[in-house]
Parts: C-alpha cells; sequence; structure tokens
C-alpha cells in the first residue's frame, strides 16, 4: 500500500466543516491526507489551536443519486477547531468538526454529521520515524450499486479507522517501512447491512535508491476483510458473512526530479478469496501510477490512474469545505465501493494560483468497476454488475484576509450501473461557502 493508502475504502476520510450531507466514509489513508487538509499551514503559525465556523450553500440537481432524482438546495453550517502542535523532532494533532445540514425540501436528509481525528508524526536521532492517526466520522451516504437500484432514502454511514506507519533509514540507501490498520464501516439503512465492513491491513516494504532521483523497493501486504451480513437468503431470510482474504507482492518506485516532476508506480500480484462470495474472487496483476508536473511556481497538475482488487476507491464526488491555508475550498469525497472485484480509475487534476489570494483548480474522473454481490440471491451464488462512473468539477478561492475565506465550486457527474443490477443518473452541483478562523 502506498503512502497515501489505497485509493479505497473507502477512506472516507475526514470531511472538514462538510458542506455536503452526503460525504461519505473515505479510505483509511485518504482519512489522513483530508485531515491534513483542514489543518493547512497550521504548524507554521505561532498559535498551534484554532477555531473556525463556515457556512455553505450548495444546488444539487439530484440530491438522492437515483434516476430522475429530485433537485434541492441545502445548507451547512459548520463549527471546527483543532490544534497542530510540533514538540522537538515530534508533532502532535488532532481536530474536529460538525456540521448541521438542513435540506429545504427534502427534509429527511437533515442530519448533523461530525468528523474526529487526532494523530501524532514521530521520529529519533537513529533515523527511526513513523506516524499514527486515528479518526471517526459520522455523515450521509452514497447509494452502493452492489445493494441494488437506490431509492431516495436516509442513510448514515459511520466510520471508525486507525492507522499506523513506521520507517527505518530516512534518506539513506535503504529503507525499510511498515504499516498496520483497521477500517470499520456501519450504515443505518437496514437494506446497506451487506456492505458493512471491518476491515484489517498490513504491510512491509524494503527500499533501495540508487541515484538521488530514484527510490525502487519491493514488498508485501495483507488485507482481511469481513462483512457480517454479505449474504442472504431470500428463502429464508438468514444471513451469513463473507471475509475477504487479499495477498499482494509489490513492486514499487518512484522518481523526484527537482521540484518540476515527480511520479511514482506500483506492480503487483494479486490474490483474493473470499469464504462465501467465490465469484469475487480474483488472481491477476493490478497497480497504478501517479505523476506530478510544475511547468511553472503557479500550476500544478497530476495523473493517476490505478487497477486495483478488492475495496476501492469509487470517485464518487460529494462536497466538503475544506480549509486551505486561511482560504477554504469545496472539495470533492469519495465514496465507496463495496464487494468490488477490479476497480480501474484514472484522474487528471490542475490547479493554478492566479494571484496571491485567488486559486483555481478543476478535476476529471473516470472509473470503471466489476461489483459482485451476494445480497438478496440465493447463498452461495452471485449477481455481476459493472458500475461506470464520470465526473468533472472546478472550483475558485479567495482569501479575503489571512482569517476569512470563500470558494466556489461547479461539479458534474454521471453514472451508468448495469449487469445484476440496472440504473444510471446524472447530477450537478453548484455551491458557494465561506468560513472565519481564530487562532
Amino acid at each position: 500500500m502506498k503512502d497515501r493508502g489505497r485509493k479505497a475504502i473507502r477512506r472516507r476520510s475526514v470531511c472538514a466543516a462538510a458542506a455536503s450531507a452526503f460525504c461519505a466514509a473515505t479510505a483509511p489513508s485518504h482519512a489522513q491526507d483530508a485531515g491534513r487538509a483542514l489543518t493547512g499551514t497550521v504548524a507554521a503559525e505561532p498559535n498551534p489551536y484554532y477555531l473556525g465556523v463556515g457556512e455553505a450553500i450548495t444546488y444539487d440537481s439530484n440530491v438522492y443519486r437515483i434516476p430522475s432524482g429530485p433537485s434541492d438546495v441545502y445548507s451547512s453550517t459548520s463549527l471546527f477547531g483543532g490544534f497542530d502542535q510540533p514538540i522537538s523532532r515530534q508533532r502532535v494533532f488532532g481536530r474536529a468538526n460538525v456540521s448541521m445540514n438542513r435540506y429545504q425540501d427534502e427534509n429527511r436528509l437533515n442530519n448533523t454529521g461530525y468528523d474526529l481525528a487526532a494523530g501524532a508524526d514521530l521520529a529519533t536521532i537513529e533515523n527511526i520515524s513513523g506516524n499514527v492517526n486515528l479518526g471517526l466520522s459520522h455523515n450521509l451516504s452514497a447509494p452502493s450499486a452492489a445493494v441494488g437500484t437506490p431509492t431516495a432514502a436516509r442513510n448514515i454511514a459511520d466510520t471508525q479507522h486507525a492507522d499506523a506507519r513506521l520507517r527505518w533509514g530516512g534518506v539513506s540507501l535503504l529503507t525499510v517501512e511498515g504499516s498496520a490498520g483497521y477500517t470499520r464501516v456501519d450504515y443505518s439503512a437496514p437494506e446497506y447491512a451487506s456492505s458493512e465492513t471491518r476491515q484489517t491491513r498490513g504491510g512491509v516494504a524494503l527500499y533501495y535508491r540508487p541515484g538521488a532521483f530514484l527510490r525502487l523497493g519491493v514488498g508485501g501486504r495483507y488485507d482481511r476483510s469481513r462483512q457480517p451480513e454479505a449474504v442472504v437468503d431470500p428463502a429464508t431470510g438468514i444471513s451469513g458473512s463473507n471475509t475477504t482474504t487479499r495477498k499482494n507482492v509489490d513492486l514499487l518506485a518512484e522518481y523526484t526530479y527537482s521540484s518540476v516532476l515527480s511520479g511514482n508506480a506500483r506492480l503487483s500480484y494479486t490474490r483474493q478469496t473470499n469464504s462465501a462470495i467465490t465469484g469475487a474472487d480474483f488472481s491477476g496483476l493490478t497497480g497504478s501510477i501517479g505523476v506530478t508536473y510544475r511547468p511553472g511556481a503557479r500550476t500544478t497538475v497530476r495523473f493517476d490512474a490505478s487497477r486495483d482488487a478488492g475495496l476501492s476507491a469509487e470517485t464518487q464526488d460529494r462536497y466538503a469545505v475544506v480549509q486551505v491555508g486561511t482560504g477554504v475550498t469545496l472539495t470533492p469525497v469519495s465514496a465507496l465501493y463495496e464487494n468490488n472485484r477490479v476497480t480501474t480509475s484514472f484522474s487528471l487534476g490542475a490547479t493554478y494560483e492566479v494571484t496571491a489570494k485567488i486559486g483555481a483548480d478543476a478535476k476529471l474522473r473516470y472509473s470503471r468497476a466489476h461489483l459482485v454481490s451476494a445480497a438478496g440471491v440465493a447463498a452461495g451464488t452471485t449477481a455481476d454488475s459493472t458500475d461506470v462512473f464520470k465526473g468533472a468539477t472546478a472550483g475558485l478561492t479567495y482569501a479575503i484576509t489571512r482569517a476569512w475565506g470563500a470558494s466556489c465550486s461547479l461539479g458534474y457527474e454521471s453514472r451508468d450501473v448495469s449487469g445484476a443490477v440496472v440504473y444510471s443518473y446524472n447530477a450537478s452541483t453548484v455551491g458557494c461557502s465561506t468560513q472565519f478562523v481564530w487562532r
């Protein structure tokens, strides 16, 4: 698993000052990344503590993400705070966000969500370093194609995650890195019980640096995901569990050429087995590649592609207000795939600093997932579906003052599910937000 973790679980993430009631549970590794985005440059501030309030208004043309779903306007009023404190070689941080989401017409979606995170970065004088991250979230969830055709219903996702990483070697010739983590996802809607997950994972990798720009590695990862009610027999109504085990052997490469060009790649042999849903078994090559290009001081372009088995990220956009330095932005938040065999995804994004206070960003996303479900069919049998998602976002941020910022964002997505489950929808969003931070 690379540093940012699998584009999956399906981290769910800390959705700081959530602007959308549809923030879904993110991948555990993404929870760390999103949590850090919340604090922006807080670590560089003389006062490590901060407190903020935010308000966002969003128009969504399809609030339930269902075929021909209703549109609505909703507001998100948020209170957030935290700390980011360096202590010698170490750093500890914590953050909390509570968001009250209110819909104009679809009152059943009204909810109060929260995201909590805490962690520490650790280092010693003997080239040993690491980090620990913990998180909880409670937010509305996007629909899952593995369950069936979604309906206009309210579904709350509760996510818990814990991640740890230990590294020996620093920037030396040889480096050894180990990681471990746990994630639990639960849903309030009974029809999503088959998608509830308990996941444990671990891995170790050995890196060799043959030159100043290149780092090569080899490693192994082990992942065990249990779904307590994955199999439902419609004749008896009795549910059973499914345990998915994934073993990966990885070849890794990282390349950094000054600040202009950098990239990373992973080629893996993956073997995935299931205790009950054997149709989701998989054996073959997976991998990922990412390239960052900075043609100028103001512009950054990022391309990512991946093919992964198991619990992978859906790249479906939901919006949250995330603090960036002293400004804010409506940021897309990944949703979850359950029971998927293989997901292929691509993304292309760019950011541009228009002025010292104004920033612009845009992103295109595509994913194609092969889903396998045993819910609603006879025990021991499976139903296959293909889920194709396409999305685009664009936004502007404005740092009005050091503590006050504003942001606006546009988004479009389409989803086409075929096979055992068949449905499609389109949705457009436009929203603006503002927040004030006291330090």
